[in-house]
């Protein structure tokens, strides 16, 4: 599963590496707010509500240490209570995040016959990474200009599914969160669950602009990871769903 579970108490940890996960021209607020991001979407694909995280710092000089510091102290979405900091030959940043649920939503809860659902559309995460590392000329259209730095702010800085996952505790036969890719995923979901899916292409969201912007579609939504949306299933239809956790989701 996304997390241990242990009485109504859920652990996750997570760590982002430079080089491997960012890199060292990713300003430290992103690195901050992404390195607790991971972790509270972990957290929201058990149904669970983030208590609080204690974090470890790897650096290579002091400045680098003080900049993350200074981010993560400034984060409102889960309660930091302590951690450590220790020099490294490389800038890492692990999280230890734990969260409450009554009734945990795991992996291997899908029957036959459940709906297949995503929170959200898909793709920008893989559109930013392009982007990222393959940047528009100035003389680029704007429109494309301006869908490259919305799937950019995507990829650094996505948000996770906190209260839709507390929200779906109770109604998800299972869940994962979409880290992975959803190909990746649906398989992970499917063989803890023991059974297979089918998946109406047509029916997958898609982030705006991404079917406009020349990027390989089918790759960027089936194929790429970072998402940090949710995946999950449900015996119930997609109008009772989406009225019953206050917003809309995608039966696919």
């Amino acid at each position: 599963d996304d997390a241990a579970v242990i009485g109504e108490q859920v652990i996750t940890n997570d760590v982002l590496v430079e080089d491997v996960d960012f890199t060292a021209a990713t300003p430290p607020s992103f690195v901050a707010r992404k390195a607790i991001t991971v972790n509270l979407s972990d957290l929201a694909a058990m149904g669970a509500k983030p208590l609080f995280a204690v974090i470890a710092i790897g650096a290579p000089d002091e400045g680098r240490a003080k900049a993350l510091i200074e981010e993560l102290g400034k984060e409102r979405r889960i309660e930091i209570v302590g951690g450590d900091l220790s020099r490294a030959a490389t800038l890492f940043v692990s999280v230890t995040a734990v969260g409450e649920a009554k009734q945990p939503i795991l992996r291997s809860g899908a029957r036959r016959g459940d709906r297949l659902y995503v929170s959200r559309p898909l793709g920008a995460a893989a559109a930013g990474l392009h982007f990222a590392q393959h940047p528009l000329a100035p003389q680029a259209p704007y429109l494309l200009r301006e869908f490259a730095e919305s799937a950019i702010r995507r990829h650094l800085d996505p948000e996770p599914e906190t209260e839709l996952g507390m929200r779906l505790a109770g109604i998800a036969t299972a869940c994962i969160d979409i880290s992975d890719g959803l190909s990746s995923d649906l398989h992970h979901l499917c063989d803890a669950s023991q059974c297979g899916a089918e998946i109406e292409r047509q029916r997958i969201p898609v982030f705006p602009g991404l079917e406009q912007s020349g990027l390989d579609v089918r790759n960027a939504v089936l194929h790429g990871g970072e998402e940090f949306a949710l995946l999950f299933t449900s015996s119930l239809r997609e109008s009772e769903l989406s009225a019953r956790v206050g917003q809309p989701v995608y039966a696919i």
